[in-house]
């Protein structure tokens, strides 16, 4: 699939995930690098643009350690958390975001791109 019909895919995965799932952040993007680096490219719900074209290495923050282990991560408390490295903590802590998960996007195997659900409360 070219670039943004995958682009398009995401922007409507995270419309869903904030109507569905009640989050009022939601944000998200492909990997790139040859499925090494995510690159977040797609924000709802946001308030600043300290999250726009921020790029994530796999197991680093939250949705490294996704991509890092195929596998949905949450934190209650992004910047107090123990379990994820704290690269990202600026943009992260500009945007007011606590409770966040990272969902990794898994096509035949592999992570194609990284979704994320976000709260500024502290809640589980």
């Amino acid at each position: 699939m070219p670039e943004t019909v995958d682009a398009a895919e995401v922007r409507g995965a995270l419309a869903r995930l904030r109507r569905g799932g009640g989050v009022p952040v939601a944000f998200g993007g492909l990997l790139t690098d040859g499925g090494r680096k995510l690159r977040i490219s797609e924000l709802s719900g946001t308030v600043t643009l300290s999250l726009q074209g921020l790029g994530v290495a796999t197991g680093n923050g939250l949705g490294g350690k996704a991509i890092a282990f195929s596998r949905p991560c949450a934190v209650t408390d992004y910047t107090s958390s123990r379990a994820i490295s704290h690269e990202y903590d600026g943009p992260v802590g500009a945007e007011g975001l606590r409770s966040v998960l990272a969902v990794p996007v898994v096509v035949r195997g592999r992570v194609r791109a990284v979704l994320y659900g976000a709260l500024r409360d502290s809640l589980p």
